[in-house]
């Protein structure tokens, strides 16, 4: 690793690369400063972010702005162009936001969007890839250690799952929750761990030294294991896709059936995200079952036995106690609702609220303003699906 860093070309921007590789991922999700009128925080990493993006601005002043010539930074741009019109005809037009917040919004794409470009200037060859991609497994050790000492020694979690844990709160797990380790919510950490896995394949592949193809084995089927430990269903497809991809594009069409095979029985001995598979593609057939004509079957006759005389019981008569009535009480009327499993409503609260409010939400903002949208922020905080909040927020222009 020391190898690889002192090989390294350094440059403020390689240094400001490595310290967001390591950081982002590392450093637990505190929250700093609120924004009126959400519980989204501003934390460390939007600090080193802002710093970094400095160094970039001052580094692409002093060579007359070479991002500019790269098609790929231009249509970038011009996104970030189409969504400023949005954001204009949402404030000034449509009215149906809250300016501020649009705001953030806005700067959080561009803030995402930006880093591509401060990667593309540090890197001048395969070796910074390389480089980059060593620090990047560091940090991943430290996700993973962190993930597991939340499953088994109750390490502390930070949330911002709901509005109460976005302030701050230390968590602990409980026995069947699932694991954010240092993210803020298992879902962030599952799609770490998917574009990990995918990068374990290359490198694993392309790779000669044995030892260095055992660690990074090894950091893999860690890293599997954390994502099992997510239960996240479709990072899991996710995963499966992006590592088939993989394979493919390294032509090792040999392995893609051993690792699919291997990551499905895995998941199967996993009974948190087997049974929330299952819960998800369960079918009921009561329907289809009333429509199957049965065979009539034939009357039998069975012979009944004589009955047997039974004795007489003599019973005494006890004379009557009398009590008062006690006075009725009124009461509340309790409705008795059908127990579930915990896993079951889970599955159907994550369902439902995407078919039910989130997509279909974005939907009807999209049909507002089929061309630009109805402005950043406009579908809430959750859509969980970026490309409806796209098509809502910014419309064809900006999808």
């Amino acid at each position: 690793m020391l190898k690889r860093l002192k090989s390294l070309k350094i440059n403020p921007l390689a240094l400001g690369v490595i310290a967001l590789l390591l950081f982002i991922p590392i450093y637990p999700k505190f929250p700093m400063f609120n924004v009126s009128g959400t519980y989204v925080a501003i934390r460390a990493e939007d600090f080193l972010v802002a710093f970094v993006l400095l160094l970039w601005l001052v580094n692409q002043i002093h060579q007359g702005f070479p991002t500019l010539k790269d098609r790929v930074g231009r249509l970038i741009l011009l996104y970030w162009g189409v969504g400023l019109l949005s954001l204009l005809s949402a404030v000034f037009i449509t009215k149906n936001i809250v300016p501020h917040l649009a705001l953030f919004h806005f700067l959080r794409r561009i803030e995402y969007m930006s880093l591509f470009f401060v990667a593309l200037a540090s890197m001048k060859s395969m070796r910074n890839v390389k480089s980059y991609g060593w620090v990047l497994f560091l940090a991943t050790l430290g996700v993973i250690v962190y993930g597991l000492g939340q499953k088994f020694f109750s390490w502390p979690v930070i949330s911002t799952m709901n509005e109460e844990f976005s302030k701050g709160m230390l968590l602990q797990l409980s026995e069947w929750a699932r694991i954010n380790s240092t993210f803020a919510g298992h879902y962030d950490l599952a799609a770490f761990m998917v574009l990990i896995l995918a990068l374990t394949a290359g490198f694993f592949f392309g790779l000669k030294n044995k030892v260095k193809r055992i660690l990074i084995l090894l950091i893999g089927l860690a890293s599997f294991y954390i994502l099992i430990l997510t239960a996240s269903r479709v990072s899991f497809v996710a995963y499966l896709i992006a590592v088939t991809f993989t394979l493919v594009g390294l032509k090792k069409y040999w392995w893609v059936g051993p690792v699919l095979a291997f990551s499905l029985i895995g998941m199967l001995f996993s009974q948190e995200i087997s049974q929330r598979y299952a819960l998800t593609f369960n079918i009921d057939l009561s329907a289809l079952s009333s429509k199957i004509q049965k065979r009539p079957q034939k009357e039998q006759i069975f012979l009944t036995p004589a009955p047997l005389p039974t004795p007489e019981e003599i019973v005494e008569e006890v004379e009557e106690v009398k009590r008062p009535t006690p006075k009725p009480i009124a009461t509340a009327a309790a409705e008795v609702e059908e127990w579930k499993p915990t896993t079951e409503l889970s599955v159907e609260y994550s369902s439902g609220i995407r078919f039910d409010v989130e997509w279909p939400r974005s939907l009807r903002a999209f049909a507002k303003n089929p061309f630009l949208g109805t402005g950043y922020s406009s579908v809430t905080l959750a859509t969980d699906n970026d490309y409806l909040r796209l098509l809502a927020e910014t419309g064809l222009l900006g999808f």
